[in-house]
């Protein structure tokens, strides 16, 4: 029988065993984006998702950020876009109701970035827009953010 620290252990060391992570140059990033059909969607430009993208991971798509009290993990944010796996996951320990984009956040810690996109997408019809992210919050949302992808010819 699993204990309940045994699990604990079990489920980081299949979180944090990375094979793919990638660190994307802004250009690198703004043509995937692109070519996924984020430039636009649903209002937000190339420059939204790259901004947001750079705060969040500094494009690193194994980023991983672990809020621990007492420990016990609060929070857990991973990959590129830092989706947070209570609210965003399908690990066995999140709420089903919860489980929008129906994927294990570890799914979000490798270099292909086409499971991210697609939840990143859900989370922004699912929340109201790009406000899931606090980082766009207070460093994208009405700023200057052209710089994010100039000089990468899109």
């Amino acid at each position: 029988m699993c204990t309940r620290s045994m699990k604990k252990l079990l489920f980081l060391s299949t979180i944090l065993t990375i094979t793919r992570a990638k660190t994307f140059d802004k250009c690198e990033l703004a043509r995937i984006f692109k070519r996924a059909g984020l430039d636009g969607f649903e209002g937000y430009s190339l420059q939204n998702w790259v901004c947001t993208a750079f705060y969040e991971s500094a494009y690193n798509s194994a980023a991983l950020n672990i809020e621990w009290h007492q420990g016990k993990i609060l929070s857990m944010d991973c990959g590129i876009f830092q989706i947070n796996r209570f609210w965003w996951c399908l690990d066995n320990d999140t709420p089903v109701t919860l489980r929008n984009c129906g994927m294990s956040c570890s799914a979000f810690l490798d270099d292909d970035l086409t499971d991210d996109i697609i939840c990143a997408k859900n989370i922004v019809k699912l929340h109201p827009g790009m406000s899931a992210w606090a980082t766009w919050n207070s460093k994208c949302n009405r700023k200057g953010i052209d710089h994010f992808v100039a000089g990468c010819n899109i």
